[in-house]
């Protein structure tokens, strides 16, 4: 009895020493460090179908679900001890029969996010099938879990690995889906408080969530928080340095919040993202602004790159230049912005003195020259050369070579109307050049033809005006003189100086106010800053010059 009591015990020794493993064993794998939060996961009893299953119960929860979950940090395994008393105290008779608010109440009581049960039978000697429901506290779902485990403990951890632990880490990231879309529910609904506890929620089960960063931001923002919205935005942008939504946010924010440094900085980043010229300009504008100006140079140098064709963007350069002094790198910029906008004054000035201080004004003037020659048709040059002949008028000394000068511009806005009768900039320059040269009936035909041909510019109501006023001011005048006589007359020839006097009167008021339309409508003709200063300094002078002839 002795002896077969001995092999016995070996025998029963040797199964064991097959099964189970003294120790805890060193995890498998090495673990990253997380910084969510923790997943607390309580296992209850499971339940065993048959005899030959207790004893894969037991290694299983004495010690394989302990080892295992050890190389989860995202996952903390509530002590199985303290979970199997917690649950007899509810009375449930059976884990299996077990309804989704019963488990929640066992879950609560336990502080438990992730409630599971289970039983667990056997297939053959060495495979035992289980059967698992995971329930989660946070949002009641549940899904089951079916896996087969065999008594080598190295398969048996792998199995749990590859079952278990991953369908837990699927759950809990369909999990955080669930309350992701809950949050941003929220977040659509204006409910920024329930809002923003979803997506710490959401962010502490998977800290790698670039959506609930960038939603969390948002809600910051619209609950003016700023500093925690810029922490967040910059967090989703940590993960992904292109996300474009958090980019945009935190450039509307920088806007509203007036810092100008920073968001000029993701404007770049924006802008080189897209591909953006226009978002380029206008970065270059925001340094011109601050007085930058090799960063906005080189804001307007992207520009370019990307769309090398862009006038606006070249005017804008060529300013920057010009009024840098740098002449001879504005020309090109100022060449190509003013083919693009040959009615624009500023440029077309700017393009004068920068040829005249570059020394190059008979080298450009014979460089149209040479265009019309060679392309009579080409409209563009002719323009061009007037502008330079205008200039050249202006800096002459002698009458005799400005009279001379005006004479070549004349003649070739001439040839320009030959070529394209309804030019209105010919009409427009021949309009100027007259009322340079104070003929003022000729500026009127010139500057009312140039509106029948393009009723949008508005400088030939200028010239309209200066014509009134300069009439005006003879006629007003002729009424100080005949002031002056009428005083020192008698009888009839009083009386028709009075009269004479009268009218001269009235006919400079007509002219002053005709030109305070003028400049009225002008007025409505451009944006121009510059331009709309003169027109307001002009209204101005008119406007006295009316109040002093109003009346008598």
């Amino acid at each position: 009895m002795n002896r077969l009591l001995l092999i016995a015990m070996v025998a029963v020794m040797l199964i064991s020493a097959c099964s189970v493993n003294t120790g805890l064993p060193q995890p498998t794998k090495a673990t990253e460090a997380f910084t969510g939060i923790s997943t607390k996961v309580a296992i209850l009893p499971l339940k065993t179908m048959d005899a030959r299953s207790r004893n894969i119960r037991k290694i299983l929860e004495v010690r394989d679900l302990e080892y295992v979950f050890s190389g989860y940090p995202q996952f903390e395994l509530m002590d199985l001890e303290t979970v199997a008393a917690e649950f007899k105290t509810h009375g449930y008779p059976d884990v299996d029969d077990m309804l989704p608010e019963e488990m929640q109440e066992v879950a609560d009581e336990l502080g438990a996010n992730v409630l599971i049960t289970g039983n667990i039978s056997a297939t053959r000697a060495d495979l035992f099938a289980v059967a698992m429901k995971l329930y989660s506290t946070r949002t009641g779902e549940m899904r089951q879990v079916n896996f087969s485990v065999p008594n080598i403990k190295e398969q048996r951890w792998d199995k749990l690995n590859k079952s278990l632990m991953a369908d837990l880490d699927s759950f809990i990231s369909t999990e955080v889906d669930k309350i992701f879309n809950f949050a941003t529910n929220f977040y659509a609904a204006g409910n920024y408080v329930e809002a923003e506890k979803q997506l710490k929620t959401a962010i502490g089960l998977d800290p790698e969530n670039r959506d609930a960063y960038y939603y969390l931001g948002a809600t910051y923002y619209k609950t003016d928080r700023y500093d925690l919205a810029e922490e967040n935005f910059n967090k989703a942008l940590k993960i992904e340095p292109t996300h474009f939504q958090s980019l945009m946010m935190l450039n509307e924010m920088y806007e509203k919040t007036g810092d100008d440094a920073k968001r000029i900085a993701i404007m770049e980043k924006i802008a080189g993202i897209n591909n953006d010229a226009e978002l380029w300009l206008a970065i270059g504008n925001l340094y011109a602004e601050a007085n930058k100006l090799d960063k906005a140079q080189s804001a307007f140098e992207n520009s370019l790159e990307i769309d090398p064709e862009n006038a606006m963007v070249k005017a804008r350069l060529a300013f920057l230049l010009y009024d840098q002094q740098r002449f001879v790198e504005a020309i090109p910029y100022l060449e190509s912005a003013y083919d693009s906008f040959p009615e624009n004054d500023l440029i077309s000035r700017r393009l004068a003195v920068s040829y005249q201080r570059s020394g190059r004004m008979d080298q450009a003037i014979a460089r149209y020259e040479s265009l019309i020659e060679s392309n009579p048709n080409n409209t563009q040059a002719y323009l061009n050369v007037v502008s330079l002949y205008r200039n050249q008028a202006q800096e002459a000394t002698s009458q005799e070579t400005k009279n001379a000068i005006n004479a070549k511009a004349i003649n070739a806005m001439r040839q320009l109307i030959t070529v394209d009768k309804d030019n209105a900039m010919a009409y427009l320059n021949l309009a100027s050049i007259y009322l340079a040269q104070s003929k003022y009936n000729e500026a009127e035909t010139n500057a009312n033809a140039t509106i029948q041909r393009d009723p949008s510019l508005y400088q030939p109501y200028v010239i309209l005006a200066t014509v009134s006023q300069s009439r005006g001011t003879t006629e007003y005048n002729r009424f100080v003189e005949l002031e002056k006589t009428a005083a020192k007359a008698v009888g009839k020839q009083a009386t028709k100086l009075s009269k004479d006097r009268d009218a001269a009167k009235a006919a400079a008021n007509a002219q002053f106010r005709n030109g305070v339309q003028q400049l009225a409508t002008a007025r409505t003709l451009t944006i121009e800053p510059e331009s709309l200063a003169d027109i307001n300094s002009r209204m101005t002078v008119l406007n006295n010059l009316v109040s002093q002839t109003s009346g008598y």
